[in-house]
C-alpha cells in the first residue's frame, strides 16, 4: 500500500510527497499533479518577472558596466528604482528554490516512478541495508514514458493509457453500519 501517516494532519494520505506549508495540507495521490503545475507556472511568473526588471533597467537606468563597475552599477540601480530591484531579488529567489523543487519532483517520479517520502524510505533502507539496490528497481517504475502518463493522467485520443488506480478500493476497508456512527 502506498501511503503514509501524517502527523502534521493526523490523517493517512495515499501516496504521499509531503506535508507542503503552502496548501496546509498533504501532497499526495488526489492534488500531486497541482502542485507539480503550481511549481511549474511559479517558475515561469519568477522568470518573467526577472526578464521584466532587466528590460526595465535597460530602458529606465543609465548605468554602463565597464565605466562604472560593478558597485557603481548596484548602486546606479538602487538609485533607479529600488522597488525594481527589490522585486529582481524576490523573483530571483523565489524562481531558484520553486525551479529546483519542479526539476527534483519531475526527476523523481520519471525516473523513479516514486513520490519524495517513497524515496525518501527507500534510501533510509538501502543505508541500513547490507545488500546494494537501485532505486529504479522498485514496483512502481514503469518506465519514463509511462511514470509521466500514469501520473499527468495523460489520454490524448487514446494513444496513451494511464494506469488508474482508485485509492479508495485499494485497501478493501469495510465501513461500519450507518447506525454505529454517533452524532453529536
Amino acid at each position: 500500500m502506498r501511503s503514509m501517516h501524517c502527523f502534521a494532519c493526523d490523517c493517512c494520505v495515499a501516496r504521499q510527497d509531503h506535508h507542503s506549508i503552502w496548501i496546509n495540507g498533504c501532497i499526495g495521490a488526489r492534488n500531486h499533479r497541482y502542485f507539480v503545475a503550481f511549481l511549474f507556472f511559479l517558475t515561469v511568473v519568477g522568470a518573467w518577472m526577472f526578464y521584466g526588471s532587466i528590460v526595465y533597467w535597460s530602458s529606465h537606468c543609465k548605468i554602463n558596466y565597464q565605466d562604472e563597475g560593478m558597485w557603481g552599477v548596484l548602486t546606479g540601480l538602487v538609485g533607479c528604482s529600488p522597488w525594481v530591484l527589490y522585486i529582481f531579488t524576490m523573483a530571483f529567489f523565489h524562481t531558484a528554490w520553486s525551479s529546483l523543487f519542479l526539476v527534483t519532483q519531475l526527476y523523481q517520479i520519471a525516473v523513479y516512478g516514486l513520490t519524495s517520502a517513497e524515496r525518501m524510505n527507500l534510501l533510509r533502507r538501502k543505508r541500513k541495508s547490507k545488500q546494494s539496490f537501485s532505486l529504479r528497481q522498485n514496483p512502481y517504475n514503469l518506465g519514463c514514458a509511462r511514470n509521466l502518463t500514469s501520473f499527468f493522467q495523460l489520454r490524448c485520443c487514446g494513444l496513451f493509457n494511464p494506469t488508474m488506480v482508485d485509492w479508495t478500493q485499494t485497501a478493501g476497508l469495510e465501513l461500519p453500519a450507518a447506525s454505529a456512527f454517533h452524532t453529536v
